[in-house]
């Protein structure tokens, strides 16, 4: 059960985050940006070194594969996917590359942390990473190579997970687990997974395997954002500039407010007035000392403030859907 002390941690100094962790992929040739401009969905061409963004990889239909975080370095673009995806999106991107100068590959033995709150500059300092000092004001994914503990090559990147601003550092295996264990002693807690979802799901951020699944498409999950309407064509670009130009999205992320303290399992019917489909609980968790919070894909015709109930083996569960992502971000 998470505890309030992370709570207070997370908001007021720092905390060690590792979650289901990240693949680290390195891509590299003279072909490199414009191919990534051309095959995912967000800005890549016109970023600087040290700047970055959020693309997506999705299939010909429009539909989600991959959420991508590319950060953009000297000689190569490192890109972050959620652990487990690595191999999907080098395969996915690597048959798109026939006549370009384009190499993707995992790196093996590179691993992540994040640490997130006001403090999190302060505590990877007090263990040797030199942290630029502007790197904690500038925009998200922003990117440094800085050096760490007896000169130990590391990247530093600003992030925003979990409704908290913080930094995600990236090194090799043996590095990254000297770190955490250092971060350990100097008195930096380990945000609970329970917490950590419960502090995903109010920041309403999809999660690959939950709300980002091959049947979704980005603007029902919140990923609208990471779609670059200025640019030329792009793999699924079609299918998401009909539903743009018609307005015709059916569906969206919301988080729901459960008013008893029962935590609906994935997969929950969620029934409005005169919908008795109107979407399907997607995620759902719980900070101490308040009630449930769910995400759900709705149908966009249940408005915000809207009452419905919940409808699993356990029961049904009130609830109210409090907020949305907005479909185009």
């Amino acid at each position: 059960m998470p505890s309030a002390s992370e709570l207070q941690a997370i908001r007021e100094a720092a905390v060690l985050t590792e979650g289901a962790g990240h693949d680290i992929l390195r891509v590299t040739g003279n072909d490199r940006v414009g191919f990534l401009q051309r095959i995912s969905s967000g800005k890549v061409a016109g970023l600087e070194v040290g700047q970055g963004g959020p693309t997506l990889l999705l299939d010909v239909r429009g539909r989600v594969l991959a959420e991508l975080r590319i950060f953009v370095r000297q000689r190569s673009i490192r890109i972050m996917v959620p652990s487990g995806q690595g191999q999907l999106v080098v395969d996915g991107l690597s048959r798109y590359a026939v006549m370009d100068d384009f190499q993707i590959g995992l790196e093996s033995d590179s691993a992540a942390l994040a640490l997130l709150g006001p403090r999190a500059g302060t505590a990877l300092a007090a263990v040797g990473v030199s942290v630029p000092p502007e790197l904690m004001a500038a925009p998200p994914y922003t990117n440094r190579e800085v050096a760490g503990q007896a000169d130990a090559p590391l990247w530093l990147a600003r992030v925003r997970a979990m409704g908290t601003d913080g930094l995600c550092l990236v090194a090799g295996r043996a590095t990254r687990e000297a770190l955490v264990q250092a971060l350990l002693a100097n008195g930096i807690p380990r945000l609970s997974d329970e917490m950590g979802e419960a502090l995903r799901i109010l920041a309403m951020e999809p999660r690959q395997g939950a709300e980002i699944t091959s049947d979704r498409f980005p603007v029902e999950v919140g990923l609208g954002g990471a779609i670059d309407h200025g640019k030329g064509c792009y793999v699924g670009q079609e299918t998401i500039v009909r539903m743009r130009d018609r307005g015709n999205v059916r569906k969206r992320l919301v988080l729901l407010r459960l008013r008893d303290l029962v935590l609906p399992k994935a997969g929950a019917k969620l029934v409005a007035p005169g919908q008795p489909n109107a979407g399907v609980v997607t995620s759902s968790a719980q900070i101490p000392g308040e009630t449930p919070v769910a995400l759900a894909i709705v149908a966009t015709a249940v408005p915000i403030g809207a009452a419905v109930d919940l409808h699993d083996e356990g029961g049904v569960h009130p609830a109210e859907i409090v907020s949305e992502a907005p479909p185009w971000g």
